[in-house]
């Protein structure tokens, strides 16, 4: 043979206690992986020799070494003395002696150092960037590293980060550019991966020859990286194997099992559905069709689709193209699935029971989603335990070898994910901007949502469809969508974002939370809505309120950095426990060509609603709703008009308000536009002479700037944001929060003087011109993600 290769890094049933935390849980153990099914698939994979790496045993090795081109080999658990912390040392070509003298060596690390080094022993630091428990400091790193003969920089179980980072950090360390101890090895637990990560040398054309290359640095580590799915699928197949009797006693049809069986379970070939099999499927099929329709249990359910894995997988046994594909990856296909299925049904479940008011029902069915979230458990973890490693490597490459923590993640590279994308709101014409811009500019910037209806949306944008819709109440055009919560975290991983924005804390936003904290992604939170004043006005309870005001706390001081609209509310989440330092503006702007004086169209405008061509106009323009205190505008309205009989008021906009505010006003100098959009609303903001827009709890008011950008002062409260986008007495005026005298007085003071009129029209127009979103966008992109929290 001109080469040879060995995958050096393999685990069977006889490591015991598992490195991972979830497997402890339950208890099971590393690895069911029998030896002769290790033997058996690596030679199958083309492994010129086998071994195996058990935990502090040689049992697996043992059991085959009576067979042809094997050899021993163990992973030792050793620990640094003092703080305890735990290395993995893969020690090769041991014997039983060796392995028994090295038992009492274990618990330090310089011991068996010295004992290797005097037995002239070759070996590996496993995993170099992940330690089962405390990670070692820079210093104590790079003391290991120095001792070590060879490091492992391929593990197959490991991220392309980590194993790509380990040569360069390790010659750096040993100060030798030329260093070439490496090895790879698939780190495979569950019997499926073995040989796919190996190490070879060339010109070894016996075992003695191999390993002799690997001893003196000229094995060359090859294969495949590891993945979140794939460590995933690992502990599933383990759980599966421990759990498989207590699983398959419940009535499932064998067919089921079966699939079961051809996923978690290894082996060199599958077997194939019988007639006997496809039979008992059949019948299983005819029994669901006859049960009585109604609300099913978790365990029904369960069952139902594992009878849907097995109709696809093994009624389909024979397809190239399902034998073509990784059995990790068809596992999140199908898990995922799986999953979403008994999720949408639980939280429609849950949804109704609580619209009926059967509170101890719906109890019952939020208890049902939690073996829902416990089977998707092992994806987050596999996630989190990538950001560890990820993390080790930045403390280590940051001292050490400051281009590879350069490299590690792109910074100029984000998403915004957002629960409102294509609504009439002041977020989703920011974020639809901002979209545009980002293309128009040549930056990598994605946007998520989740909603059923198709999204016509510029830019970079990913629609995941939802589990679950369900109305806002007093709000029921706008629906929140529950995401399909693993393939979102997916593709922000695979993606490689290197900053995220999270526009709201519905759940689009909670999910992007957790993925920023399970991947290790910088966050930034876009403080738009007042929640805690914003539920006090539509549901009328002050309790109500506080607790939308706890849960906002929670949420802003679990992000990075708050991007705040106005100092208005830096000052309120200051209040509410955030620090002032993690806050930055939101820059916002307005666009000064859409919105213009060009496009006044008095006459034609006022003949389209009925209105008086010699009136001043009074426009408002947003949601038609209680919290934006427009019973406090038509109080003062109708005030002020009994003063000045020509004002006019054009109301601009939808929402649950409007039928009260139609009774009250309709006839009485007061015209309602609908929704516009485009050109019409261009039109009717120009065609207009005063914005007034009382709203108390807006955290900005784009519709504010739009109308300054048009030419109009404008007439704000004293409480919210909008007022820091005016300036007083220049731009626009400012009135008492909540006071119908004071903003009737306002209207008056600008509708009865023309002077000052034009005067604050023409700067309003100019002030407006230095806030374009092109401006705003720049300035965005500048918060840099090193501002914020590691």
């Amino acid at each position: 043979m001109s080469a040879a290769s060995c995958d050096l890094h393999v685990h069977s049933k006889y490591s015991k206690e598992s490195g991972r935390w979830i497997l402890r849980a339950l208890k099971a153990p590393e690895s069911f992986t029998p030896p002769e099914l290790i033997y058996e698939l690596a030679k199958k994979r083309g492994m010129d020799f086998v071994t195996i790496t058990d935990i502090n045993t040689i049992d697996g090795c043992l059991s085959i070494s009576h067979l042809p081109d094997t050899f021993m080999s163990e992973e030792i658990r050793t620990f640094l003395p003092g703080r305890r912390v735990a290395l993995h040392i893969l020690v090769f070509d041991l014997t039983s002696e060796q392995h028994e003298e090295m038992i009492p060596l274990r618990d330090s690390f310089p011991a068996l150092q010295e004992y290797l080094t005097d037995q002239q022993l070759s070996h590996s630091l496993a995993h170099p960037f992940y330690f089962p428990g405390t990670d070692l400091t820079p210093e104590e790193f790079k003391m290991v590293i120095s001792n070590v003969d060879l490091v492992e920089s391929l593990n197959g179980g490991r991220s392309r980060d980590e194993n790509i980072s380990v040569i360069p950090i390790v010659r750096s360390i040993r100060k030798d550019p030329e260093f070439n101890g490496f090895t790879g090895g698939s780190d495979d637990h569950c019997g499926r991966f073995m040989g796919l990560t190996y190490t070879e040398v060339k010109d070894a054309n016996n075992l003695k020859e191999y390993l002799h290359g690997v001893r003196n640095g000229k094995g060359i580590p090859k294969g495949e990286n590891g993945s979140a799915i794939r460590s995933a699928y690992s502990v599933y197949s383990i759980a599966y194997s421990f759990y498989r009797d207590r699983l398959t006693s419940k009535k499932i049809p064998t067919i089921a099992t079966l699939a079961a069986d051809r996923f978690f379970r290894p082996s060199i070939s599958s077997d194939e559905p019988t007639v006997w099999h496809k039979a008992d499927f059949l019948f299983h099929q005819l029994i669901k069709k006859a049960r009585k329709t109604g609300e099913s249990d978790f365990e029904t359910i369960f069952a139902d689709q594992l009878i849907e894995i097995g109709k696809d997988l093994n009624l389909r046994s024979g397809s190239p193209e399902l034998e073509a594909e990784g059995i990790d990856e068809r596992t999140f296909e199908i898990l995922n699935r799986l999953s979403n299925s008994l999720l949408k049904h639980y939280s429609s479940l849950l949804i109704k029971r609580v619209s009926d008011g059967r509170l101890l029902d719906a109890l019952e069915a939020f208890t049902a989603l939690i073996p829902v979230v416990l089977l998707n458990i092992p994806y987050p973890l596999a996630y989190l335990n990538r950001k560890k490693g990820r993390e080790a490597v930045e403390t280590v490459s940051a001292e050490l070898c400051p281009e590879i923590f350069n490299n590690l993640r792109d910074p100029s590279k984000r998403v915004w994910f957002t629960d409102t994308i294509d609504d009439i709101n002041g977020v989703s014409r920011t974020i639809q901007k901002y979209s545009r811009l980002a293309i128009d500019t040549g930056r990598k910037m994605a946007v998520i949502a989740s909603q059923s209806r198709p999204l016509s949306f510029p830019g970079w944008v990913v629609n995941f469809p939802p589990l679950r819709e369900f109305p806002v109440p007093d709000y029921e055009s706008k629906l929140l969508s529950i995401p399909p919560f693993l393939e979102v975290l997916r593709f922000v991983e695979e993606e490689g974002f290197g900053m995220m924005y999270i526009s709201t804390p519905g759940p689009v936003g909670f999910a992007a939370l957790g993925i920023s904290r399970l991947l290790g992604i910088p966050a930034a939170g876009i403080y738009h809505t007042d929640y805690p004043r914003h539920v006090n006005h539509i549901v009328q309870d002050g309790k109500m309120g506080e607790l939308a005001g706890s849960a906002a706390a929670w949420f802003y001081n679990s992000v990075d950095i708050v991007l705040v609209p106005s100092i208005f509310y830096m000052n309120d989440l200051e209040a509410m426990g955030i620090p002032r330092e993690r806050m930055e503006l939101f820059p916002r702007g307005t666009d000064c060509d859409l919105f213009s004086p060009v496009w006044r169209r008095s006459d034609e405008f006022v003949s389209k609603y009925g209105g008086n061509p010699g009136s001043i106009r009074f426009v408002y323009a947003g949601r038609v709703s209680r919290e934006k205190d427009l019973d406090i505008l038509a109080e003062a309205f109708l005030k002020a008009k009994e003063s000045l009989h020509s004002l006019e008021l054009y109301i601009l906009g939808d929402g649950p308000y409007l039928g009260e505010l139609v009774n009250e006003l309709s006839g009485r100098g007061c015209y309602f536009c609908g929704e516009l959009h485009g050109e019409d609303l261009s039109i009717a903001y120009a065609s207009g002479d005063i914005f007034v827009f009382p709203s108390s709890t807006d955290t900005f008011g784009n519709s504010v700037l739009e109308a300054q950008a048009s030419g109009l002062p404008a007439i704000v409260s004293n409480r919210g944001g909008p007022q820091e986008i005016i300036q007083h007495g220049e731009t626009g005026l400012v009135f008492e929060s909540h006071n119908p005298e004071s903003l009737a007085e306002a209207i008056l003071m600008i509708a009865s003087n023309e002077e000052l009129l034009q005067s604050m029209s023409a700067k309003a127009r100019e002030m407006a011109m230095s806030r374009t979103w092109e401006k705003a966008f720049n300035e965005l992109w500048n918060i840099s993600p090193m501002v914020l929290r590691s």
